[in-house]
């Protein structure tokens, strides 16, 4: 299973070339949103749409609707147990609360043995071994 991360959903929307073709090589059902990168996603549609002017409440709304859509679209996964386990060792070993998302999808993947999908791999070097990390926008299929 993938696990992506906020900033490759953003290139799927924006139909990345390579991106869609990896996603034409894997099964829709392993792709996962895990629940860090939903609350991403909807933390800063949420806020835009709470804080619109006058002239953008509408666009700010739509877009907020349209994001609920889009992850509605793709299987989610919530932490868990176990995943809360592995984040809290992350934790110790990295001091960083800036990387707190990053750290709870690093956990899920490495507690479920999953692969994150993310163009931000230097911000996961350091948390999961190479063969759990994936740059689907610059590294085409082989």
């Amino acid at each position: 299973m993938s696990l992506w991360d906020t900033q490759i959903v953003g290139h799927f929307i924006d139909d990345h070339p390579i991106l869609l073709r990896h996603v034409e090589r894997v099964k829709w059902d392993d792709i996962t949103l895990p629940s860090p990168t939903v609350a991403e996603l909807l933390r800063g549609r949420s806020e835009f749409a709470l804080k619109a002017t006058p002239e953008q409440i509408v666009a700010a709304h739509q877009r907020l609707w349209q994001t609920q859509q889009l992850i509605a679209r793709f299987r989610q996964s919530s932490i868990t147990e176990k995943d809360a386990s592995v984040f809290k060792n992350l934790l110790s070993r990295i001091k960083s609360k800036k990387r707190y998302a990053d750290m709870m999808i690093a956990a899920m993947a490495l507690a479920g043995n999953h692969v994150v999908v993310t163009r931000n791999t230097k911000h996961f070097v350091d948390l999961l071994p190479p063969a759990q990390l994936a740059n689907w926008v610059d590294e085409p299929p082989r």
